[in-house]
């Protein structure tokens, strides 16, 4: 096997990692509907980092970004954890954080720093009904874990929970990736 066929495997072995990474750090919200609202998202934008980076220094054109949400919406989408909007608008944010490095240059390690922190925004996709489906949300979760766990999703449904999220993910993404950067011993492919 050629070297290239060696990195497309491990790009999409990243991607893969990303999205078990992801789904990972979704076990938490059975403690607590603070760490499935605001600890799950925030924790899996750090952890997420080292495998974007790795594949993101290797893959200097457009569509890292987009695999990544895209491996993570089809494994959600076939567990039925989301529906095909919410893996549309997923992959969408994968495409948008694609952008943003493209605008920068993919070839700049500046643009892999300011493109991956909107990758993990499409982890809060998979929250997203709790927003703009309240009171389904709320009884699916009291039938799944009980009417305090709903309870203490309503006092997280506001448009102000919903932003500090947003925040959150975004700021501990940016955190996250640079730890990561800093933490790679072969920083040569990021520019």
């Amino acid at each position: 096997m050629d070297k290239s066929n060696n990195n497309y495997l491990g790009i999409l072995g990243c991607a893969i990692l990303y999205a078990v990474t992801s789904f990972a750090c979704a076990f938490l919200g059975f403690l607590s509907p603070w760490c499935w609202i605001v600890v799950f998202p925030v924790l899996a934008a750090v952890l997420g980092a080292p495998s974007y980076l790795w594949a993101a220094s290797r893959w200097q054109r457009f569509g890292v970004a987009s695999l990544f949400a895209l491996v993570l919406a089809v494994i959600l989408l076939v567990m039925g954890e989301i529906d095909v909007t919410q893996s549309l608008l997923m992959v969408a944010v994968g495409i948008a954080s694609d952008v943003v490095r493209q605008a920068i240059g993919n070839t700049h390690k500046r643009s892999i720093l300011l493109a991956y922190p909107v990758l993990p925004l499409g982890i809060i996709v998979w929250l997203m009904k709790l927003w703009t489906a309240s009171e389904w949300y709320y009884q699916g979760a009291a039938e799944e874990i009980g009417a305090d766990y709903a309870d203490g999703l309503r006092t997280l449904s506001s448009i102000w929970a919903l932003l500090l999220v947003i925040v959150l993910t975004l700021a501990v993404g940016y955190i996250g990736i640079r730890i990561a950067a800093a933490k790679m011993k072969s920083g040569k492919k990021l520019g």
